[in-house]
């Protein structure tokens, strides 16, 4: 995972025009603003609530992002990356987590390591945001 190359992906399935929604709920739900999550021998994950749209490419759908934290086991290393969050169909939405910067020498020499950990975090995130997608009333003006 290096800056402008190795992303991590994954596939939601909730319906793009519902994601305004869903990260409200989220944001709403996390108090302090910041999701935890201890990734058992892999490391921890910190992840940001406060999602900002995206200025989307012509023909592409919305999009939002924030930035996570991956700590190793110890929580000596800590690499930063940033999390989309893009509509791609009516009912699909992909999440990618890329670092922000280049992996320190620490990182890179444990590359395997980290996008386990990157995977993990990915799908904690993903079962986070599906369960608020799955709440009553996510597509009413509930929220506004």
């Amino acid at each position: 995972m290096e800056a402008g190359g190795i992303a991590v992906t994954r596939s939601l399935s909730i319906d793009g025009a519902l994601v305004p929604n869903v990260l409200i709920r989220l944001r709403r739900d996390v108090p302090g603003g910041i999701a935890r999550w201890t990734l058992g021998g892999r490391g921890s994950a910190e992840v940001e609530v406060d999602f900002f749209p995206i200025v989307a490419e012509s023909g592409a759908g919305p999009a939002w992002s924030s930035t996570v934290r991956l700590w190793d086991p110890a929580g000596v290393a800590m690499l930063a990356a940033a999390l989309e969050i893009r509509s791609e169909s009516v009912d699909t939405c992909g999440l990618t987590l890329r670092p922000i910067t280049d992996l320190a020498p620490w990182w890179a020499a444990r590359l395997p390591a980290l996008l386990e950990l990157a995977h993990c975090a990915l799908d904690e995130i993903a079962e986070e945001l599906l369960w608020h997608a799955t709440r009553d009333d996510v597509a009413t003006h509930s929220d506004f």
